[in-house]
């Protein structure tokens, strides 16, 4: 059994909060410049790159204390808290945005070994159950300071780093290759469908799967074999399925957004499982993909919390595609999805790999060999 050090992440690293609103306000966003990531882009142990804010020079200049440095961890002050970002070299230079808390290592550690450590089901159960807050969970920089942690040496935390990133790079690569198939299936929906005359309303291409009783919660402690889709953006395991096939997953509360799995699958309480009829599901897909905007504009209403509006949403004009044009795209772009669930599937695999390998290498149980 190798020596392990207990210590609260506080003696390791510097915490920053991002900045709040008479340092920065949403209407200093420009279409391109310096990338801000804010709780929609922090995914697991990386950064989500869809959907990306970005600041001017000027504003990041005047930002300069909430600048990222290669090797500093971001964390979600509300939501999915046990999730967070390490900033590898291609994200230097970017900006923390107001809902995030950054940390940056004041003493020797090495922050990739950190970052890999907190994806642990261990220390994400700590974070989860010190956070604040009955709906919606939250973070600030007293709760994290008190987080433990189990450290080998130094010497042990490059080399263990080394072996898992193998792992991460993989999970990379097949993120990448997810964001490029699925950028080239939404271009050719764009080019084919979208300026189309709607004839006919969601409705009646829509098919609905039961709804779920499993809250997120549940499914944060499950180890299953099935991916769970929830209303935010990891998607976590489940023990058995609820769905199987071509399938939609759309958020009911907060913010607008859709996902979609070809195979089986589950889905939580605050989800919406639904699928299209006559081979329609993809072309479903990125139709609701195309109109996010307006699914946050339109059809998410209420005061605090939005929620969407279903009998709204299924009433709203739609294009419904001739059988020759829906097998022509079919043909392209049903292997496209296909591959991204397949690499879906793949990441989870390797997730599960990396979180069972990393405390067998720090107990001493597996070695790694030069």
């Amino acid at each position: 059994m190798k020596e392990l050090r207990k210590i609260r992440l506080g003696e390791l690293v510097d915490f920053q909060t991002g900045p709040f609103g008479t340092q920065f306000s949403a209407s200093e966003y420009v279409n391109e410049g310096i990338p801000v990531i804010n709780v929609k882009n922090i995914g697991v142990g990386m950064v989500i790159r869809e959907n990306l804010d970005y600041i001017s020079e000027q504003a990041r200049d005047r930002l300069s204390q909430h600048i990222l440095k290669t090797g500093d961890i971001v964390f979600g002050r509300k939501g999915s808290v046990d999730r967070h970002a390490y900033i590898f070299q291609n994200e230097n230079g970017w900006v923390q945005g107001s809902d995030c808390i950054r940390a940056r290592k004041k003493t020797p550690v090495n922050m990739l070994f950190l970052s890999q450590y907190l994806e642990g089901n261990g220390v994400k159960k700590q974070i989860i159950n010190a956070a604040v807050g009955s709906t919606m969970p939250s973070l600030n920089t007293d709760i994290l300071k008190d987080i433990t942690v189990l450290l080998p040496n130094i010497e042990e935390q490059n080399r263990i780093s080394v072996a898992l990133k193998k792992i991460d790079d993989k999970i990379c690569l097949n993120s990448k290759i997810n964001d490029n198939l699925s950028a080239m299936a939404y271009d050719i929906y764009m080019h084919n469908f979208f300026s189309k005359k709607p004839n006919a309303k969601l409705k009646d291409i829509l098919t609905e799967a039961e709804k779920s009783a499993i809250q997120v919660g549940e499914a944060k402690t499950s180890n299953g074999e099935y991916p769970f889709f929830t209303s935010g953006a990891t998607i976590l395991k489940w023990n058995e399925p609820f769905v199987d096939g071509r399938n939609c997953f759309l958020n009911t509360g907060g913010n607008a957004d859709v996902k979609f799995y070809v195979g089986k699958a589950a889905y939580s309480t605050d989800t919406w499982s639904i699928s299209a009829k006559s081979e329609m599901s993809d072309y479903l897909y990125l139709m609701l993909f195309s109109i996010k905007p307006e699914l946050d504009q339109k059809f998410f209403q209420g005061t605090g919390l939005k929620h969407l509006q279903k009998p709204l949403l299924k009433d709203r004009p739609i294009y419904v595609p001739e059988k020759r044009e829906l097998e022509a795209f079919n043909r392209q772009v049903m292997p496209m999805f296909d591959i991204i669930s397949e690499n879906t599937r793949e990441n989870q695999q390797l997730t599960s790999l990396r979180n069972w390998l990393l405390p067998m290498l720090m107990n001493g149980q597996a070695t790694i060999s030069d």
